[in-house]
């Protein structure tokens, strides 16, 4: 790994309090450099088992819930009830096909999201389903401010 990306890992793992070296730096860079982006628990270990980082299943669930509850990496909704963890820890859009499983990344403009959300439903409207997630914000832990009205 390039020196400039293994330290803006480690600049990453710093920020959200956890540590900057050992294992968790390790699968942090394995799961950010994987070719495929979103990724179970099972292809995790497969990925951390074929790079020679020993960890045993609990501590790789442990330290991939870590990194998801620090924004480091995302969870993929699914329709499914297998945890998909997504490298790209930004917020975008997924499309997922539930005959396939396959979950694939939109990186698009709020007016192209709509525009294909408008295009879906227009061509199947009694096979789209639409889940709107409001991330959690790492750094205070909850979704944001409550609109007025809402209740805990």
């Amino acid at each position: 790994m390039p020196h400039a990306v293994e330290a803006a890992l480690q600049e990453e793992l710093r920020r959200a309090g956890l540590p900057c070296r050992g294992a968790p730096a390790r699968l942090l860079s394995l799961m950010r450099g994987a070719q495929e982006t979103h990724l179970t628990l099972p292809e995790a270990a497969d990925l951390a088992a074929e790079a020679g980082l020993a960890l045993s299943p609990a501590e790789l669930a442990r330290h991939l819930e870590t990194f998801a509850d620090h924004g480091l990496i995302g969870r993929v909704p699914t329709t499914t009830t297998e945890l998909v963890f997504d490298t790209v820890p930004g917020p975008h859009a997924h499309l997922v096909y539930e005959e396939t499983g396959q979950v694939v990344d939109l990186h698009v403009s709020a007016d192209t999201l709509l525009a294909m959300v408008r295009d879906a439903l227009a061509r199947r409207p009694d096979g789209v389903e639409i889940l709107v997630r409001f991330r959690r914000d790492p750094a205070t832990g909850h979704d944001g401010p409550k609109e007025s009205g809402e209740r805990d």
